[in-house]
């Protein structure tokens, strides 16, 4: 019923659309339809484009209304007795992005009419990074085009995403201070930081195949600790412990020396642990410092398998990291034999996709052919019909041109011709002497056999009658007084 209210009240026809829309509102309709056009501004016209008035619901219709039924199933007072017959002229919404690059925030506000390259273009001017260097990821559906209109998306109101430039060095700004620490202080010897947000970072562990994925190590940082100089020398600077992260773990650090560089990454934390993450957080004391977390991406959510506090030796965090290690290759495991499975199904599906395409190929060409060979024995009959038809009136034509028969005693000498048909049957008739020899082949041609096609024969000695000028008598064909002929088909 929702479902019927919403397409009835703004004319979206396309289902998925229309579902869509309402799961990002949570199935509110009012909060949905408002969603595709608010409410103060929209209007709906007529297939005329005139304007559909809409009566203000009475005090008493409109508490009644908000008692007996739930919001999320309300019809609003704007839509029309008649929906089918109305269309919703569409409102543009405005729609916010949250832009994270390295470790730099940015808002940006614009109508859902904008493309995504209308946003590349702001980030431009706020960010200082050329279009073409840039890569703006935390799309839902994946990768799209600058092209690509914000509306087709079916964007929430609220949105997260983050910018890549790997073609550009990175700046010495806030999370590279951490790489930039280490290396001044304690040479090139320590892991190797993921240059991004947290949530690039997050999707670079997570979310590829799951042969690919990793787990992801959160390195903090404070300046102002005094474990922090021993954390780095001596633990993040180990052979073994660099050589350990580097190859079983993207590692992401942070430095939370300052309070507002702590309470963003509390915010960070927040949106992509969860609060309990970022409660733990908080609950570390200067002097506790640095911290390493370590995270696994689940199928639901992300999970902190431990905490590594700085007063810890190497061996120790050795040890954890390899605990950790195991946890996540066991889940792994099954991740992949899942995966395994899944593609393993998908690919039987594809085969029997194509096969049943191919059949489906094999079937319509067999199809065409047995439709254009009826076609051609459908045209071909009736060429030969046409014909038929055709001799039948040309035969008609010369029967009846045919002079009368004459009587054998007429006055007028009379030729008296037996001709004998391919098919053994003899044609008998009279002609008058002085008859043309074309008389003769008329006669011939109305009984279906024409010249053109037939040889008229005599007996002995042979002769092709055909061949002689048609304007002869028959006597100056030495055709009289009687003569038996045969006809012959022609090559």
């Amino acid at each position: 019923m929702i479902l019927a209210d919403f397409q009835a009240c703004t004319g979206i026809d396309n289902i998925a659309e229309a579902i869509t829309l309402l799961e990002l509102n949570n199935w509110d309709l009012v909060a949905a339809i408002n969603g595709v056009i608010p409410q103060e501004n929209g209007i709906f016209q007529s297939e005329a484009t005139a304007p559909v008035p809409s009566a203000p619901p009475s005090s008493e219709s409109a508490s009644a209304s908000s008692s007996s039924s739930p919001p999320s199933s309300s019809i609003p007072a704007f839509c029309p007795v008649q929906p089918s017959r109305h269309i919703l002229e569409r409102q543009s919404r405005m729609l916010s992005f949250r832009v994270e690059y390295r470790q730099r925030s940015t808002e940006v506000v614009l109508e859902d009419a904008s493309t995504v390259g209308d946003i590349k273009s702001i980030l431009e001017t706020e960010l200082q990074v050329p279009v073409s260097k840039m890569q703006l990821k935390g799309w839902k559906s994946g990768d799209v085009s600058d092209s690509t209109i914000l509306r087709s998306l079916h964007l929430p109101k609220n949105n997260s995403l983050y910018v890549l430039t790997p073609d550009i060095a990175p700046s010495a700004n806030l999370h590279n201070a951490v790489q930039m620490f280490t290396q001044r202080k304690y040479g090139d010897c320590h892991p190797v930081f993921y240059i991004g947000s947290l949530e690039a970072a997050s999707q670079e562990a997570f979310y590829g195949k799951a042969r690919d994925r990793k787990l992801l190590a959160i390195y903090l940082h404070n300046d102002e600790s005094v474990l922090g100089n021993v954390f780095c020398s001596q633990m993040m600077c180990a052979d073994s412990i660099v050589s350990y992260l580097s190859q079983n773990f993207i590692t992401w650090a942070w430095d939370v020396t300052k309070e507002a560089n702590k309470a963003r990454l509390l915010t960070m934390c927040t949106r992509h642990f969860g609060s309990v993450v970022a409660q733990t957080i908080r609950t570390y004391k200067t002097d506790q410092f640095p911290l390493l977390l370590i995270v696994m991406g689940k199928r639901t959510s992300n999970e902190v398998l431990n905490v590594i506090q700085g007063n810890t030796t190497v061996d120790e965090l050795m040890r954890r990291l390899m605990g950790a290690m195991e946890i996540f290759t066991a889940q792994q495991q099954e991740d992949i034999k899942d995966e395994d499975e899944r593609e393993a199904r998908e690919m039987v599906k594809r085969e029997q996709d194509e096969a049943y395409r191919l059949s489906l190929e094999a079937d319509r060409k067999k199809r065409e052919a047995q439709e254009r060979e009826e076609a051609e024995q459908v045209h071909q009959e009736r060429i030969r019909k046409e014909q038929e038809e055709e001799r039948e009136a040309i035969r008609l034509s010369l029967e009846q041109a045919l002079p009368p028969e004459p009587k054998e005693e007429g006055g007028e000498p009379v030729s008296k011709l037996r001709i004998r048909t391919p098919s053994g049957e003899f044609l008998e008739r009279r002609f008058l002497g002085s008859c043309k020899l074309q008389v003769l082949f008329d006669f011939i041609a109305s009984k279906g056999y024409p010249s053109d096609e037939f040889k008229l024969l005599t007996t002995f000695p042979r002769r092709n009658i055909t061949q002689i000028d048609p304007a002869w008598s028959l006597v100056e064909a030495k055709l009289f007084p009687q003569e038996t002929l045969f006809l012959e088909a022609k090559e």
